[in-house]
């Protein structure tokens, strides 16, 4: 499900210009750019796009899609950017990767091998849903 939501919007890159432009919320005219640009300009999860670009605050139908959309953009980013995330231990979304690509097929699995979360414990949520993202790909 995750997939095939996701390549609804996102193709290859000689059809960026066309996705990109496309509209994702009809009561705003929230596009594919728009929420791009919410992401490229420091929004960090879906509440901060919506804020941003009051994509879903309509009739609310389209939430749940582009919650799907906005994250998959957002990991996309951060792979892009190979962002840390686990400042503790200076773990890499590109760490998590590597794990899952060793064989971890859980957040704990992952955890045990990078030890991402096991400093301060803040980060624990946010890598337990960015695991979750990159083992459903």
């Amino acid at each position: 499900m995750f997939k095939s939501i996701i390549s609804k919007f996102i193709k290859s890159k000689g059809e960026n210009k066309e996705v990109n432009g496309k509209v994702v919320c009809g009561c705003f005219k929230v596009t594919v750019q728009d929420l791009n640009n919410a992401i490229k300009n420091g929004a960090n999860s879906f509440e901060e796009v919506q804020a941003v670009t009051k994509v879903g605050t309509g009739c609310g139908k389209c939430v749940e899609s582009n919650k799907v959309l906005a994250n998959e953009l957002l990991l996309r980013k951060k792979v892009d950017e190979n962002q840390v995330v686990c400042g503790c231990f200076k773990v890499t979304v590109q760490d998590l990767n590597n794990a899952i690509k060793n064989g971890a097929k859980s957040f704990e699995e992952v955890q045990a091998v990078t030890k991402v979360g096991t400093g301060c414990g803040k980060c624990v949520e946010s890598n337990k849903a960015l695991v979750a993202q990159l083992l459903a790909k």
